[in-house]
C-alpha cells in the first residue's frame, strides 16, 4: 500500500456564534433526531463487531491451551488410522470382487466356446447342462435397481 503526502487543507473562516437559537421547524428536528439515533446504531453495531473481531482473536491466542491442540492432534491420528484401514478393506474387496468377475467371465466364455465347438448331440447336451449348472452363479444373486436420472 502507497503512502502519499496530503497537504493541510486550507482554514475557512468560522462565522461567529450567534447568541439567539435557531428556528428549526419540527420535522426537520425529528429528521435530525432520527439521523442522531441512526448514526448512533450505527456506531454501537461497529463497536460490537469489533469487540467480537478483537475478542475472536485474542480468544483464539490465549485461551487455547496447548493440551487441546495434542489432543485433538491425536484424535486425528486415530480418525487418518481407522480411514486408512477402511480404504484398504475396501481395496482388498474390490481385487476380491474382480478376481470373482474374471472368473465368472473366464467360465463364460470357456462354456461358449465349448457351445460353438460342440459338433454331436451328446456334446450339445453335456454344454447345456453345464450353462445350467452354472446359471445360478453366473447371475447375479442381488436384483439391480433401475434408477431414474433427470438432468
Amino acid at each position: 500500500m502507497q503512502h502519499v503526502r496530503v497537504p493541510r487543507a486550507p482554514q475557512v473562516p468560522v462565522p461567529p456564534v450567534s447568541n439567539t437559537p435557531l428556528n428549526i421547524s419540527s420535522e426537520v428536528r425529528q429528521q435530525l433526531r432520527v439521523t442522531r439515533h441512526r448514526a448512533f446504531e450505527r456506531h454501537q453495531e461497529n463497536a460490537q463487531w469489533t469487540a467480537e473481531l478483537l475478542g475472536d482473536i485474542k480468544g483464539q491466542s490465549d485461551d487455547v491451551p496447548c493440551s487441546a491442540y495434542t489432543a485433538s492432534a491425536e484424535e486425528l491420528q486415530r480418525q487418518i488410522a481407522a480411514k486408512k484401514e477402511a480404504v484398504e478393506t475396501l481395496e482388498r474387496q474390490l481385487i476380491q470382487d474382480r478376481e470373482t468377475q474374471e472368473a465368472a467371465q473366464k467360465r463364460f466364455e470357456d462354456m461358449l466356446s465349448a457351445l460353438k465347438s460342440a459338433v454331436d448331440e451328446e456334446a450339445l447336451k453335456q454344454c447345456r447342462e453345464q450353462v445350467e449348472g452354472e446359471k445360478t452363479t453366473l447371475l447375479a444373486t442381488k436384483e439391480r435397481k433401475m434408477e431414474i436420472v433427470r438432468l
